[in-house]
């Protein structure tokens, strides 16, 4: 009975339940919940911790930034069902709330927007000032030709790079981006190809959104997220959505940074994520019914770079015998 008073009693304030609403919908920074709210940050933490300590919020601290995302209660049936009562997200501070929730979404979009666009020719040096990419790629080559690659999805291809790799050795090769100006470097890429007649046909420059791919259940035999995760504020999410168009024994390749607490990448490069944890990582596969079986680390620089293989099949992580982690 304890657990369940402590939750009542937390969502009972107006504005604890203004925040667990806005959470529910998007994970935000401290400092985004105060602009929405229009309170004093010291209000909002102090109703922060109350929401912590019922198990509702869950801080997650990336550098200088705090975080809040839904925590364990949360996800209970039980408690559930009271955000789905009449009037819960209709009231007119929860409108206001998700009005601004809307600007704080199209500022993150337009920040990395706006980003991209600046640096698109120079992005490649960029990837190469923080890892050897050659290493990567080498490694990515090795791990990919286990078995074909079949129907492969480049999810945020940037400049193409990736068709340059795998494009010859695909059935059918997708290359999609959110922005104009990288489609048209990866479209140029591709034409530039020596291979580029016998490619043509199967492969695609595709503008899309990896929160929602714009493909049918189950449509590839590959798919990749090489160093474009740390751009999502929902991973998890994307993840997901990989995992969906992913067919039976498909494969989802991730490469992306290991935690790290380099906060220039968030606030000059536009990285809504400083990495991420092998267990963040299995979590997220598990959660989207993948099964972890490989992972590696490329150290070298100030960042590490991981490999993170994922398999969807009906088999569990924890039964998995290809499970291998490589350090």
């Amino acid at each position: 009975m304890a657990p369940l008073l402590n939750i009542m009693r937390a969502i009972a304030d107006p504005t604890r339940l203004r925040i667990t609403l806005l959470i529910r919908q998007l994970e935000l920074s401290v400092s985004e919940v105060v602009q929405i709210l229009g309170q004093s940050q010291p209000r909002v933490s102090r109703h922060i911790k109350i929401l912590d300590e019922a198990g509702i919020a869950e801080r997650r601290r990336e550098g200088a930034w705090v975080f809040l995302r839904p925590g364990p209660m949360l996800s209970d049936p039980a408690i559930e069902a009271l955000f789905t009562l009449p009037g819960t997200e209709d009231s007119r501070p929860v409108l206001g709330d998700l009005e601004r929730l809307k600007e704080v979404r199209s500022a993150r979009t337009q920040m990395a927007a706006a980003y991209f666009d600046a640096h698109a020719e120079q992005w490649d040096q960029i990837r190469s000032l923080h890892i050897a990419e050659a290493e990567v790629e080498a490694a990515m080559q090795a791990i990919l030709a286990e078995q074909s690659i079949g129907r492969a999805l480049d999810i945020g291809t940037g400049t193409g790079r990736m068709i340059e790799l795998f494009a010859g050795t695909a059935s059918r090769f997708v290359a999609l981006d959110n922005s104009v100006e990288m489609l048209r470097l990866a479209r140029a890429k591709l034409g530039s190809l020596p291979e580029a007649a016998a490619v043509q046909g199967h492969c695609e420059v595709v503008l899309g959104d990896f929160n929602a791919l714009p493909f049918d259940d189950g449509s590839f035999d590959t798919v990749l997220f090489h160093q474009v995760l740390h751009y999502a504020q929902h991973p998890e999410r994307a993840i997901a959505e990989a995992a969906r168009v992913l067919a039976p024994q498909g494969r989802l390749m991730v490469v992306d940074f290991a935690s790290h607490d380099l906060e220039e990448l968030r606030s000059v490069h536009a990285h809504a994520r400083l990495g991420f944890s092998d267990e963040s990582m299995a979590r997220a596969f598990t959660a989207a019914g993948l099964s972890p079986v490989r992972t590696e680390t490329l150290a070298g620089g100030r960042l590490a770079v991981k490999i993170w293989l994922a398999r969807r099949d009906t088999m569990g992580a924890e039964e998995n015998p290809k499970l291998r982690i490589v350090a």
